[in-house]
């Protein structure tokens, strides 16, 4: 979720308002704790509905990008990529 670019680091699970978030720090979760209406939700890439990122598929929005993008279901995720 860190400015919705993929960076591969370590990080743990956390249980939040009954969903699983992965933080790499502390601080990176008393961020979502303090913001979480701004850094939780998201648009999902093809359907354009809002959708909360820790019940999202996580695709990349292009081949080669390190930009990630989010999806509300699997019909979402394959017509994004079709297109």
């Amino acid at each position: 979720m860190n400015g919705n670019n993929l960076q591969l680091h370590k990080s743990t699970k956390v249980e939040y308002k009954n969903n699983e978030y992965n933080f790499c720090s502390q601080h990176c979760f008393d961020h979502l704790v303090k913001h979480f209406s701004e850094v939780s939700m998201t648009i999902d890439a093809f359907s354009k509905d809002t959708i909360l990122k820790a019940e999202a598929i996580i695709g990349v929005k292009e081949k080669g990008s390190n930009l990630i993008v989010y999806f509300k279901n699997e019909d979402t995720f394959e017509k994004y990529y079709r297109k």
